[in-house]
């Protein structure tokens, strides 16, 4: 039986299936995602991957903001994205000018071949963020996002979650099929958590990776106008789907949703399924 039968969201969902993976079908077509099997990825690019509400859109700033901010190479959007009545991104992408920047939320296996087995130059920036927290995030942003079906409550959407039954596919399955890549040259992988503990460091070993050099006066104009807090305000300001984006961005907000048993079901799988891979999160 196909997923998108066995899935049990109110019919007919907002979704459709791929490779057994559920997408926003208002915004992720089959042909889009047909395409990323061709998609060509170029050498100077810059790709950022993560899980959705992991602090994408965070990197992203601070990403683009290290390569100097020009709008006319950043797609805030990823090649797998095909807006209603626009072309699809990726094509849009191809008469973009060099260096691009870009990010995905595809599965390490849906990905570009150029993307999934980088040469050359490519460099890829993979954000993590522990699952606790992103249950929780994705809860409030599926409240908002108008091209989301809204959790009928709380205990539903854990068990989504629990069952990797979200968007863009299951948490440990996404993590863990970029993780294998940890130890290629073209990767670099960042913590959510890590990032909010000291911004600074994370920023400069980001930028140490895009093999930029940051003077004083850049590191603190980046700092600044990629800040949460600041990023709240800009984002608040666009009036577009962005300006949801940042909740209030804390790790171990978690502690404040879940239960005591719902806790102990996800440090269950969190064990089992992160048990000798060498990654682990801070969760508080």
């Amino acid at each position: 039986m196909a997923l998108s039968q066995q899935h049990p969201l109110p019919e007919p969902p907002p979704y459709m299936e791929y490779q057994g993976i559920l997408f926003p079908a208002n915004n992720v077509k089959r042909e889009s995602l047909e395409a990323m099997k061709t998609f060509e990825i170029r050498d100077d690019d810059v790709v950022i991957v993560s899980y959705p509400k992991s602090g994408m859109n965070w990197m992203f700033e601070v990403v683009h903001k290290i390569l100097g901010g020009k709008k006319e190479n950043a797609s805030p959007f990823g090649p797998e994205i095909w807006l209603p009545g626009q072309e699809p991104r990726h094509i849009q992408l191809r008469e973009t000018p060099s260096p691009r920047l870009m990010y995905t939320h595809l599965q390490h296996q849906l990905a570009p071949p150029g993307l999934a087995a980088p040469v050359n130059k490519v460099k890829v920036i993979v954000i993590l963020r522990n699952i606790k927290d992103v249950c929780v995030s994705f809860y409030y942003h599926l409240q908002k996002a108008p091209y989301w079906k809204t959790p009928e409550s709380w205990e539903q959407h854990i068990n989504y979650c629990m069952d990797g039954k979200m968007i863009y596919g299951d948490w440990f399955d996404h993590v863990l099929g970029w993780w294998q890549m940890k130890d290629n040259p073209h990767f670099l992988f960042v913590k959510y958590e890590d990032m909010k503990k000291d911004f600074r460091s994370s920023v400069k070993t980001i930028a140490a990776f895009l093999e930029k050099e940051l003077t004083d006066e850049h590191l603190a104009s980046v700092m600044n106008s990629c800040s949460l807090e600041s990023m709240r305000k800009t984002l608040a300001e666009t009036g577009t789907w962005r300006k949801n984006i940042v909740r209030n961005g804390i790790v171990g907000d978690w502690k404040n949703h879940f239960s005591a048993e719902e806790s102990a079901r996800f440090d269950q799988k969190y064990r089992e399924r992160m048990a000798e891979t060498g990654l682990e999160f801070d969760f508080e």
